[in-house]
C-alpha cells in the first residue's frame, strides 16, 4: 500500500505574524534595535521578503508597530502594585517592579538604549506615549503630596531615571561599586529603595494611615460620607 504523501502545513496570517515578532524579538536581543536588519528578521521567520514588505513599508514601519506590544510595561507593574494594601508599599513595588523588568536582557531594555541613541519619529512616539500612561500615576502621587513641602514627582523622576541608567550601563562597569548585574548589587539598590520610600512618606505617614483605614472601611460596605466624617471629624 503506498504511503500517503504527507500535508504541507499552510501558516495563516497570524502565525507569519508571530513568527515575525518572535525573529524580531531575537535580533534585537541580540543586535538591538539599531542593529537589527530586516533581511535576518526575514531570514529567521522564514518568509519570503514580499510578505514582509506586503504588510510593513520598511523597518521603521515594523518598529512602529512591534514596539505597541511591548511599550507600557510600566502601567503593568502600577496594576500589580496597586494590589498593595498601602500607598508606600504600592511605591516600593513599583520601583522594584521597574528593576525586576530591565534585570534580563529584555526588549525593553534595547527599546530604552534606542530612545537615548536615537531620536527617530519611532522613538520620539515610544517614549511620549509612556509619558501619557504613566501621567495619570504621577499626578496621584503629586497630589498626595501637594501639602508636604515635597516634590515627590520630581524625586521620582530621579530615582527611576537612575534606574534606568544603572540597567543600561550594567554591561560597561560598576557604578559606585555597584554592580547590578548581580543579586548583591539588586539587593542593595532594593534596600535603599525601601529607605528612601520611608523618607519620603514619613511627610505623610498619618495621611497614609487614614487612606489604609479608609480602605477597609470601604471593604465593610461603608458609604464614603460616613468614612470622610469618622476619620475627618
Amino acid at each position: 500500500m503506498e504511503s500517503q504523501p504527507q500535508k504541507r502545513y499552510r501558516r495563516t496570517k497570524a502565525d507569519i505574524a508571530e513568527d515575525i515578532r518572535k525573529a524580531a524579538v531575537d535580533q534585537i536581543l541580540e543586535k538591538g534595535f539599531s542593529g537589527s536588519l530586516v533581511t535576518e528578521i526575514i531570514k529567521k521567520a522564514k518568509i519570503e521578503p514580499p510578505v514582509f514588505y506586503n504588510r510593513y513599508k520598511d523597518l521603521d514601519a515594523f518598529f512602529s508597530e512591534f514596539v505597541k506590544s511591548c511599550d507600557y510595561w510600566l502601567v503593568d507593574i502600577a496594576k500589580e502594585a496597586a494590589k498593595q494594601e498601602s500607598t508606600k508599599v504600592q511605591y516600593k513595588s513599583l520601583l522594584k517592579g521597574l528593576i525586576d523588568s530591565l534585570r534580563g536582557k529584555s526588549v525593553m531594555l534595547e527599546l530604552l538604549r534606542w530612545e537615548i541613541a536615537e531620536a527617530t519619529d519611532t522613538t520620539k512616539r515610544t517614549a511620549t506615549i509612556r509619558e501619557m500612561f504613566t501621567t495619570p500615576l504621577t499626578e496621584n502621587y503629586r497630589k498626595l503630596f501637594a501639602h508636604s513641602g515635597v516634590d515627590f514627582v520630581a524625586l521620582s523622576a530621579i530615582i527611576i531615571g537612575g534606574i534606568y541608567y544603572l540597567s543600561l550601563h550594567r554591561e560597561t562597569a560598576t557604578f559606585c561599586g555597584i554592580d547590578v548585574a548581580t543579586d548583591e548589587g539588586i539587593a542593595r539598590i532594593s534596600k535603599a529603595i525601601d529607605g528612601l520610600a520611608d523618607i519620603l512618606f514619613s511627610h505623610i505617614d498619618p495621611r497614609d494611615s487614614k487612606e489604609r483605614i479608609a480602605q477597609k472601611m470601604r471593604e465593610k460596605g461603608l458609604d464614603e460620607n460616613t468614612i470622610n466624617e469618622c476619620l475627618n471629624g
